[in-house]
């Protein structure tokens, strides 16, 4: 009996090297998961497929590109999701962590409010950008959307140094009119103010100076400081709807705003461009083509 027990040991002992083994390799293959950025909860590529990286180097990671409602451990919640056209509704936000628990303690750095939202119509031809103010568990704004259609909104804030942009689609009921987007133009009008684009060749991959010069009635206008900028930039890629809030240069000249950003996949994007003069934000929209 003595003598069994001794020749089952051996294989027995082995299994159990073997199995301990198997964790050390999964143990280091977390380690290596980590030290690339590459979250073990997060590993669809949302997380890294934005459409432009932020311009100042000292501003925090992007997490998130809006085209998921959950990352990096957080969830929007949105309600309602239905809005009638043309007619101001609530809409209540909140953000959720993996425990389930309401995060309220968003950042609030550079003269910024807490979240942005930016409601955008899937063909690109409306824009709402919004500050919601906390309510309870979470955020609230009025909205208004205009026409029918499918909209995304998108959540665009920062947490312990880390920005985040989380997507929702919001449904607006009638007969939808699809509309196209501008062909590309280095020059918009919008209320009085022309608007010309500064840029060289936009390629993926590289990073670029993307520039704008306004005036009004032919001359320099002067812009005054929008949530502690000279202007805001947004770029969603017209494919995909993948988004990025760009912030200007500091040396960006009175009468006109640059940004510096990087496109990582080609193809044709919507600039939502915003500055404020005279007391009041404009909104000028862009269209540009970036290659491979």
């Amino acid at each position: 009996m003595t003598r069994g027990t001794g020749a089952l040991s051996a294989p027995i002992f082995r299994l159990a090297l073997f199995i301990v083994g198997l964790g050390l390799l999964a143990g280091v293959g977390a380690l290596m998961g980590r030290a690339s950025g590459i979250d073990a909860d997060d590993t669809d590529g949302s997380a890294t497929d934005g459409a432009m990286t932020h311009s100042a180097s000292a501003t925090p990671r992007e997490v998130g590109n809006g085209l998921s409602d959950s990352s990096a451990g957080f969830r929007l919640v949105l309600a309602p999701t239905t809005f009638p056209a043309g007619l101001r509704k609530q809409l209540r936000l909140r953000i959720i962590d993996d425990s389930g628990s309401a995060v309220t303690s968003l950042d609030e750095d550079h003269g910024e409010p807490p979240l942005h939202l930016i409601v955008v119509r899937r063909d690109l031809t409306g824009y709402r950008h919004l500050h919601p103010i906390r309510s309870g568990g979470g955020f609230r704004v009025d909205l208004t959307l205009p026409a029918p259609g499918v909209w995304r909104a998108f959540a665009d804030f920062e947490i312990d140094g880390e920005k985040v942009v989380l997507g929702r689609d919001l449904v607006v009921p009638g007969e939808l009119t699809p509309r196209t987007l501008p062909e590309p133009a280095l020059s918009a009008e919008a209320k009085g103010y022309l608007v010309e684009l500064t840029a060289g060749e936009l390629r993926a991959g590289v990073e670029e100076t993307v520039g704008f010069d306004i005036t009004r009635a032919g001359d320099q206008v002067e812009l005054e400081p929008y949530l502690g900028a000279s202007g805001h930039l947004v770029a969603i890629r017209e494919s995909d709807l993948a988004y990025l809030h760009v912030h200007p240069l500091e040396r960006s000249h009175t009468s006109g705003v640059s940004f510096v950003a990087e496109f990582t996949e080609p193809g044709r994007y919507g600039l939502f461009l915003q500055f404020k003069h005279a007391g009041r934000v404009q909104t000028v929209p862009f269209t540009v083509e970036v290659s491979r």
